[in-house]
C-alpha cells in the first residue's frame, strides 16, 4: 500500500477527516471527505480492518483537539489515529 492512501476526491480543508496508521513503516495516512458517503464507507472499512486486526484508535473533532480512545468509527473526526497493538511482558 502507498504511503499516503488518497481515499478522497478535492475537498475544503474544513471537511477533510484523516486517521493516521502507525505500522511497521513508520506511518500511512488514510483521508476522506466528511460530506462524501462513498469515502465515508471506503475510510470505515479500512478503520473496522484494522479494530479487526488488533489495533487501538484515539480521534479527535479538530486537528488541535487532544485524542480520545474512539471504539467506533467516527465520519465527523477531523483526526484519527490507528495505533497496533503493544506486546509487552
Amino acid at each position: 500500500m502507498d504511503e499516503k492512501e488518497q481515499i478522497m476526491d478535492r475537498a475544503p480543508e474544513s471537511l477533510i477527516g484523516e486517521m493516521s496508521v502507525m505500522d511497521g513503516s513508520g506511518h500511512r495516512q488514510v483521508t476522506w471527505n466528511r460530506d462524501n458517503p462513498v469515502e465515508i464507507a471506503a475510510a470505515k472499512a479500512v478503520f473496522n480492518d484494522l479494530i479487526a486486526r488488533g489495533y487501538s484508535a484515539f480521534g479527535a473533532k479538530t486537528k488541535a483537539a487532544p485524542r480520545h480512545a474512539t471504539p467506533v468509527f467516527d465520519p465527523d473526526a477531523a483526526a484519527l489515529v490507528m495505533v497496533p497493538r503493544i506486546v509487552g511482558g
